[in-house]
């Protein structure tokens, strides 16, 4: 989509006309006494293709209507698709639709917004005012006329505010500002009403007449803040924080915020991230009615409900006094029919009691319980004989089975027992003594015939080093060396002379000679 500034109307003409334009003028393509005229015939034809009205009548295209040169017309200026176009708005007519002309220093442009279109539309335009409009040019047939669709008009200079508008709704949405779970409800019936607004505005006043039409008896507590200008803002922010503070102590259980309708810089400071925290903090619940149904402020997406208008922010809060009188004739009557019926049921009641035989002949239905009392007595006097006579017997059984459990007896075949088991240990144990003694002198021979006792016994020896080391061949003795021979009956300590190996007799041979 093009945007077309200061010039935009002369140069969408422009564009218009270059689609439309006739072919150029070429001299080659002329006819007359000044030029070859071996070369008309040939000239014709090439004329005739290029649609020049000077070639002879057999290739002139056939005349089109009206109607057909408009649809031309209109096809070639909606070619030129969306345009965005800035200007100064002149001739507004402001009816079901709006009709008006937007215009620079060169040019000018008729314009129409359907009103479909300009319900949605958050500024009414007017006459001087520097505007960008946003729409597809077109040609109207039936009056030759080539206007512009407007879809959208802005302000000159409100791209940037929409553009942080836009910028604000986004970060406060992903910080949970706009989350409905942390949002309060409303109060049913509120004792006071706090309205932050501006104490000489129209949404005031419509704020007062409605609140005396449903609820009289709320108190209504006027905030005085400027609603727009720089200095609003903060102000609003104050009066907000100011009054959920002493909320609790004014007897205050809702907040409105409202003002009327404006541009969007006439509603800017609701857009501001100051209120919006204000607004975020409060616990006291807060209903926000900023500008028309059509505006959207940010207070109105962080309050705890948003409302078209401020007379739809009070109905919101306040209960109708008329609609609750209803109400309470309505259970009053209610009531009364459900007390009438009961009493109703009531006395039916009593009549049917009044009839029965207790209350027309006592002593005949005394005689009646006295005779079922009668047999009570009677069936309990058998039944505690009975309970009697099976605890006699189950008293002589358990005394039975107590002889046979007696203490003493139980005693005596213990004790029995334990003699029994004693002699058992005793026989138990001598055994085993005496299998365990034989095993020992087993083990102990067994010990002996394979200890170096033995063996030395038979007259073999050990011989061993000064420090205690075994000699086991004879090439680990040195001559001189002091060594110790140990007999079956003693040690023998001796020195070598000169030690040598040889092929001696083997441990069974004895030495010879």
């Amino acid at each position: 989509m093009a945007e077309v500034q200061c010039s935009s109307c002369a140069a969408l003409s422009a564009r218009i006309v270059s689609v439309v334009k006739r072919v150029p003028f070429d001299p080659n393509l002329a006819r007359g006494g000044l030029f070859d005229p071996a070369k008309d015939a040939a000239h014709a034809a090439k004329a005739a293709a290029l649609g020049d009205p000077a070639a002879p009548s057999a290739a002139v295209p056939p005349p089109i209507t009206v109607s057909e040169a408009s649809n031309i017309i209109r096809r070639a200026v909606e070619s030129a698709g969306r345009q965005r176009i800035v200007g100064e708005v002149s001739n507004f007519t402001h009816r079901e639709h709006w009709y008006f002309t937007v215009k620079d220093d060169k040019s000018q442009l008729e314009c129409v917004m359907w009103a479909s279109t300009n319900a949605r539309s958050t500024i009414t335009p007017s006459n001087g005012m520097q505007v960008i409009l946003t729409g597809d040019p077109t040609h109207w047939g039936p009056r030759g006329r080539t206007q512009l669709v407007v879809t959208r008009i802005e302000r000159v200079g409100e791209g940037s505010l929409q553009q942080r508008y836009e910028e604000l709704c986004r970060t406060l949405r992903e910080q949970g500002y706009f989350d409905d779970a942390r949002k309060c409800p409303l109060p049913d019936y509120p004792r006071a009403i706090a309205v932050i607004t501006s104490a000489t505005g129209a949404a005031l006043q419509d704020v007062l007449r409605t609140a005396r039409l449903r609820a009289p008896f709320v108190r209504i507590l006027v905030v005085d803040v400027p609603v727009q200008g720089d200095a609003a803002a903060p102000a609003v922010a104050r009066a907000i924080d100011a009054v959920d503070r002493r909320a609790d102590e004014l007897g205050i259980d809702a907040i409105i915020v409202t003002r009327g309708g404006g541009s969007l810089e006439d509603l800017w400071a609701f857009n501001e991230r100051i209120v919006a925290d204000a607004v975020f903090r409060a616990t006291t619940p807060i209903v926000a009615a900023i500008g028309h149904e059509s505006d959207t402020t940010i207070i109105e997406l962080v309050a705890d409900k948003r409302a078209s208008t401020p007379t739809a922010a009070v109905m919101a809060l306040l209960p109708d006094s008329e609609g609750m009188t209803q109400q309470t004739d309505h259970l009053h009557d209610r009531l009364q029919f459900l007390i009438r019926r009961r009493i109703h049921e009531l006395r039916r009641t009593v009549e049917a009691h009044a009839r029965h035989t207790m209350f027309r002949s006592p002593s005949a239905v005394i005689d009646v319980y006295r005779a079922a009392l009668l047999r009570s007595v009677a069936r309990l006097a058998l039944a505690a004989r009975a309970r009697v006579n099976g605890t006699r017997h189950r008293l002589a059984d358990a005394r039975t089975r107590f002889e046979r459990h007696r203490p003493a007896a139980r005693h005596a075949a213990a004790r029995e027992r334990l003699l029994g088991l004693d002699a058992r240990l005793h026989s138990a144990a001598r055994r085993s003594i005496h299998d365990l003694r034989g095993q020992l002198a087993g083990a102990d021979r067994q010990l002996r015939l394979l200890g170096p006792g033995e063996t030395l016994a038979r007259g073999w020896s050990l011989t061993f080093a000064a420090d205690g080391t075994l000699i086991r061949s004879a090439a680990d003795a040195r001559p001189g060396q002091e060594i110790e021979s140990r007999l079956a009956d003693g040690t023998v300590r001796s020195r070598v002379i000169s030690p040598g190996v040889s092929a001696g007799p083997t441990l069974f041979e004895p030495p010879a000679g």
